[in-house]
């Protein structure tokens, strides 16, 4: 078995080596390969210098995108690229943890889900930095429920672990920050076999780097992107 773990990254020369380091970690057990692939949306502040030196220890393979069309656009880049049974995205900073990845895996395995979700929500308890927009997800979680009669919690999340081969025969068209809502309406639409399972996460300020500062336009487009799969085949 092979695990395709995509990074995406933009201007994260902060973090990009730990992250790296990170999922080079995991420790999936015996049988289980892993291969990285590095997608860099034009970095501009040294990541994409760092990483052409990363990329000659071999272990990691590394896109440099020649036009920002977005963090979606960048996932999709790399799909061609993968060679393993599964994927999932890695975002570039540290607000995921990748040790998650072994739970996800583990729970997929178990219960031979087309794709196992890394929720962050827990009932009570706030998970991100600002309240706008966990007021957002909610939103679009309980639209995307109503629409397509799911029970999702966290639509927005970045930990989607998928079976390459069915998500090779989704055709895909999100390029911002759309392509997490796309693809769980395209779970339900097309009737994959899906579980959740609870991570951590540590959203960061931004302060400390976090890029999406319009909350509302990245909403807006969101629900776009869930009434377009809503009414289209």
């Amino acid at each position: 078995m092979k695990i395709s773990v995509i990074i995406t990254v933009y201007n994260e020369i902060i973090t990009i080596a730990e992250i790296i380091e990170r999922v080079r970690n995991i420790d999936f057990g015996e049988n289980i390969e892993k291969e990285i692939i590095v997608v860099d949306n034009i970095s501009t502040d040294g990541t994409r210098e760092l990483l052409r030196k990363m990329e000659k220890e071999k272990d990691i393979q590394v896109i440099y995108q020649t036009e920002n069309y977005g963090k979606s656009y960048s996932f999709r880049t790399a799909i061609p690229f993968c060679s393993g049974d599964y994927v999932i995205s890695q975002d570039a900073d540290l607000e995921y943890n990748p040790q998650d990845i072994t739970k996800i895996l583990n729970h997929l395995i178990l219960n031979d889900y087309d794709v196992v979700i890394g929720s962050r929500i827990e009932t009570g308890k706030r998970y991100h930095a600002y309240k706008i927009n966990e007021y957002g997800i909610d939103f679009l979680n309980k639209i995307t429920n109503l629409l397509f009669r799911t029970e999702y919690t966290d639509v927005a999340t970045c930990y989607k672990l998928m079976k390459l081969k069915k998500l090779k025969e989704l055709n895909l068209y999100s390029t911002g920050f759309s392509l997490d809502f796309e693809l769980c309406a395209k779970y339900a639409k097309y009737k994959w076999k899906v579980g959740e399972v609870k991570i951590e996460y540590n959203c960061r300020t931004f302060e400390e780097g976090r890029k999406t500062r319009n909350p509302i336009w990245h909403g807006l487009l969101a629900l776009y992107t869930i009434l377009r799969e809503r009414i289209t085949n």
